[in-house]
């Protein structure tokens, strides 16, 4: 069971302004909660969360609230092209 508490803290860590994108590691510093478990709270809230890959191949996480920048489109269109042929 996902706690408000636990969702409360990853959401201001995804919101936080100085970051585009956090990965579960990332996520995990600024909550204190394990990384296995920030990923089992944003998948408890997956309609608030975008999911996509960093340029380094890792998931990275941003609040749906947050502008979708190119590079996120881009990444999608090449993940989709990958998968096409």
């Amino acid at each position: 069971m996902i706690t408000e508490t636990e969702w409360a803290r990853v959401l201001s860590a995804l919101r936080r302004p100085e970051w585009d994108f956090r990965t579960a590691d990332g996520v995990a510093k600024d909550t204190g909660l394990d990384p296995k478990r920030v990923k089992e709270v944003i998948a408890g809230h997956r309609s608030e969360v975008r999911q996509t890959i960093s340029r380094d191949g890792k998931i990275v996480y941003a609040h749906k609230s947050k502008p979708v920048k190119l590079r996120e489109v881009i990444a999608q269109m090449q993940r989709f092209a990958s998968k096409a042929f």
